[in-house]
């Protein structure tokens, strides 16, 4: 199923309680992520520096962890809030953790701010299927953009700068078997597929670019690649055979990427959220900890807040 494929999380993975951010959120290029605890089971969502260091706690709670996957935080465009997920529904917060709120959206994961603020896409999931919905913040009015059968699940993972494309993963049992990024474009309806397979497309900053991730080798492990959009050329930026790699996220420079990566293709506990020039140079880690998982990285858009190309 696609959950596999996209790094969705399970409905077990949950921030129940909402708490204070401990400090309030420092100044420059900030990159949020949920980090994961055994030992006691615990889940957080932090921010850390570009290099890991300064965490910053913005919610936290207790959960039975991570399930096949990773579910994404999003920031509002101009990075004075954050979108999660939690107890089957989505809070928005301020960028400290402080003020949050639960929308009133049931059976709902992975929100994504539309590039005006004030919309949210996000993927209402059943059994076996999924479907991408938006939520007007204003007027409370949600929206269904992709049909609900069994065996199709679509999962919404980027906007257009422009706000009129939105990108998503698509997986049909009854087509291709396997997950394929595609475009829904939002005047219309229509939906185009933009490769043969591959999972969690996401627009660089100026919308020149695609980061996204496909299955390669016999392992079908899979590694970040970037498509350019006006001429469809695909550059592939790692090559990590004994690796996995799920959720990208741009700096807003759009210099360079940060994803998570596992030490294994089966998902074990020892993973990194790793980061990378656009170019394909400067492979760094950002944060890992033995028996803790880092997962959906998301980097704080706004003035002050790009990072630039990461030397090495």
């Amino acid at each position: 199923m696609i959950r596999r494929g996209l790094g969705m999380g399970a409905l077990a993975l949950l921030l129940l309680a909402v708490s204070v951010a401990d400090a309030a959120t420092p100044a420059g290029p900030r990159l949020a992520m949920i980090k994961h605890n055994w030992r006691p089971s615990r889940t957080t969502l932090i921010t850390v520096g570009p290099h890991g260091g300064t965490p910053v706690r913005l919610a936290s709670g207790e959960g039975e962890g991570p399930d096949w996957g990773f579910l994404s935080p999003s920031w509002r465009p101009d990075g004075t809030e954050i979108a999660y997920t939690g107890s089957f529904s989505i809070f928005l917060a301020r960028a400290n953790g402080s003020g949050a709120r639960r929308l009133n959206i049931a059976d709902a994961e992975i929100p994504i701010f539309a590039p005006d603020g004030r919309t949210i896409a996000f993927a209402r999931i059943g059994w076996q299927e999924a479907a991408i919905w938006t939520i007007d913040l204003a007027s409370g009015v949600q929206r269904q953009w992709t049909p609900y059968r069994q065996g199709l699940e679509y999962v919404a993972s980027s906007f257009s700068p422009d706000g009129s494309t939105l990108l998503a993963t698509r997986f049909d049992s009854h087509r291709t078997g396997h997950g394929e990024p595609v475009a829904l474009h939002l005047d219309t309806g229509r939906i185009t597929r933009l490769l043969n397979g591959g999972f969690k497309p996401v627009y660089s900053p100026d919308g020149s670019k695609v980061a996204l991730f496909r299955n390669v080798g016999r392992r079908r492990t899979s590694d970040l690649f970037v498509l350019d959009v006006a001429s469809g050329a695909l550059r592939r930026l790692t090559r990590t055979p004994h690796k996995d790699e799920r959720s990208a996220s741009w700096d807003p420079s759009g210099e360079r990427i940060a994803f998570v990566r596992f030490r294994h293709a089966n998902f074990e506990w020892a993973n990194s959220i790793a980061q990378i020039n656009a170019d394909g140079t400067c492979d760094t880690e950002v944060i890992s900890r033995k028996r803790t998982w880092y997962y959906g990285p998301a980097w704080q858009p706004g003035p002050g807040r790009e990072a630039g190309r990461i030397d090495c």
